[in-house]
């Protein structure tokens, strides 16, 4: 079981005498590319008879550098963690990334940081990977300072899914194309979005199709506004619940606040309050406004048959 610990904890003699193998990186998403470099970190430990080490953030460092909400995260920084000891590491180390630690420069971070704390045999870093002030630092800048001193530094490629190309930029903008394929591809996994449920307007009940609905998250990307079919874990149940979920402001009544909304087929509990997990798997449309409620909720009879179909072609649900 992989041990969590943060960098202001390590002291300078926490890892000495070990052969530390470490893997750099933010790892927003824990996607296929990001768990090809981390395996390999992982693999090369044993080699070694050494420890492996995953250093990553508490926070976007882009947030912080831009002080703004520049990169909207892909899953929270806790399920971040449960993806990244999933992986076998020995090791997550972790770094509230603030305004004194973007201050570093390059040659601080090696030496205070991956010599003086982690005593570092061998590096992982991928090809875009970025660090110290004003972003000077890269994987040549790492190969520069180590390989005189005999720290070998490897560089990963970017990893490729199906020829597209995995990155976390690639999966926030098919996340907004609302193109699930793709997301699928990179994470290796159905994305979803977590929140609590609570008492919108009651629109889905008057319609007869009530809904479990969470509201919008400010910091975690989401898919494109429309009509989805999903499945809903609620919190204390290891289920998945088939579902047909939209996302917008219900433009046919004039709504004007988002919420993304999950009508869970075939299930009559009350579950206000609860934390759910909405999961998407297939995009069935854009958001529609329609002439009449008559109209509405005639399309939604249509989804929830596509709905259906689909949970008895595909084997994720045992519908």
């Amino acid at each position: 079981m992989a041990k969590l610990i943060r960098l202001d904890d390590i002291t300078e003699d926490y890892f000495k005498g070990e052969s530390a193998i470490i893997v750099i990186g933010a790892f927003d998403g824990v996607h296929l590319g990001h768990k090809k470099i981390i395996k390999q970190c992982v693999k090369r430990a044993k080699e070694v008879k050494g420890i492996s080490i995953v250093l990553t953030f508490e926070n976007h460092p882009l947030n912080v550098i831009k002080g703004r909400m520049h990169k909207k995260l892909i899953i929270s920084f806790e399920d971040k963690i449960k993806l990244i000891k999933s992986l076998g590491v020995d090791f997550v180390a972790t770094v509230k990334f603030d305004k004194n630690f973007s201050m570093l420069e390059p040659e601080q971070f090696c030496k205070e940081i991956l010599t003086d704390r982690f005593h570092v045999r061998e590096i992982f870093v991928g090809e875009g990977f970025r660090f110290g002030r004003d972003r000077k630092g890269s994987g040549i800048f790492l190969k520069n300072y180590f390989s005189p001193i005999g720290i070998k530094v490897n560089i990963v490629s970017l990893y490729k899914a199906g020829g597209v190309a995995a990155s976390s930029t690639a999966v926030r903008k098919y996340f907004l194309e609302g193109d699930l394929e793709k997301v699928n591809l990179i994470l290796g996994r159905c994305p979803y979005v977590a929140g609590t449920v609570s008492k919108a307007l009651g629109r889905g009940k008057e319609l007869g199709f009530p809904t479990a609905n969470i509201g919008v998250p400010k910091i975690f990307v989401i898919p494109k506004d429309g009509v989805y079919i999903g499945m809903v874990k609620i919190s204390g149940s290891s289920k998945k619940l088939p579902a047909l979920v939209n996302i917008g402001d219900n433009p046919t009544f004039g709504n004007n606040k988002k919420w993304i909304e999950a009508f869970i087929i075939n299930f009559n509990g009350n579950i206000y309050g609860k934390k759910i997990k909405i999961y998407f798997l297939k995009r069935l449309r854009g958001e529609v406004i329609f002439s009449s409620r008559d109209e509405l909720v005639a399309q939604i009879k249509i989804d929830l048959e596509n709905a259906v179909k689909y949970f008895k072609l595909n084997c994720e649900v045992q519908y």
